[in-house]
This record gives C-alpha cells, structure tokens and sequence, in this order.
C-alpha cells in the first residue's frame, strides 16, 4: 500500500477544521463586565466611609432615624479620628459643621455618634463636646444592634 492510496477510517474522512471561532458570546460578556465597572466606579461613597466595631450591649434600642439620607452622623475610629458626613473633620472644626449642617430646616436636630468600641474616652469626649458646643442637645451613641450570646438568657 503506498502512502497516496491509504485509505482513513469512514468517521474521520467527514472531519473537517474548523475555519474560525465565534467570539461573539465572549464580547458579549467583556461589554457586560465593563458596564457594571463603570457603574461601580461611578457610585458614589456613602458617607460610612470609615468602618468602625460597635460596642456590643444587652438592650439595644433601634434608631431609626440614623438610617435617614440627611442624618447627622459623627464616626470617631479607634485611632481617635473624626470624620462627619464621610468626610474626615477636625474636632475643633466640628461645631461649625454641624451648624452650617443646620441651616437646612428639615435636618433633624440630633447627631449620631458611631464611636468604635476600642476608641479611648478623651477622643469621643472632645467629638461629643463639641457636638454640645454647636448647640445640640439630643445626642445618640450607635451600638451594634445584634444581641450578643451573653446578654441571652
């Protein structure tokens, strides 16, 4: 049998090679994926930029009113810093911020304070004299609102 005249298995003469691949699925999914990175690149940050460990206590109460898009809401962090609306504020610039927050009519005249559990008490006292000296009276320290084992009978 010479090389000319061998002859291939029925199954194998009918295989034919592929010409291209079809890479439409595949753009399909790189369009998707770049919209969504777009969206997310151009959401914009909440103002609980800064993460926090809430103290954990036996009977939290729910504050509503913090989930509020206008709330006012102080973040003091374990290093001691202040951050007011997101944005990171010096203590001693606070009362300004919060009064100038006042103007609004609607706002709701409280401040939340979300104080890491680990922060020290000079750092949250001088965030909530502050607060004090901007003329709030009604103020609200945020606890983490899951009960914790030992507080359970």
């Amino acid at each position: 049998m010479r090389d000319g005249d061998r002859v291939l298995p029925k199954h194998t003469r009918s295989i034919r090679l592929f010409r291209g691949i079809d890479i439409s699925a595949l753009a399909s999914i790189l369009v998707v994926l770049a919209f969504v990175l777009l969206v997310v690149a151009w959401m914009p940050p909440t103002h609980h930029a800064y993460s926090v460990d809430l103290a954990h206590v036996g009977h939290p109460a729910p504050m509503p009113g913090a989930s509020r898009d206008d709330a006012m809401i102080v973040v003091v962090t374990r290093d001691g810093l202040a951050s007011f609306r997101g944005d990171h504020v010096n203590p001693a610039d606070l009362p300004a911020k919060i009064q100038d927050r006042l103007k609004d009519r609607g706002v709701e005249r409280k401040v939340y304070i979300r104080a890491d559990s680990r922060a020290k008490w000079g750092a949250v006292k001088v965030v909530l004299d502050g607060v004090r000296s901007a003329g709030i009276l009604r103020v609200a320290f945020l606890v983490d609102q899951q009960k914790s084992a030992a507080s359970l009978p």
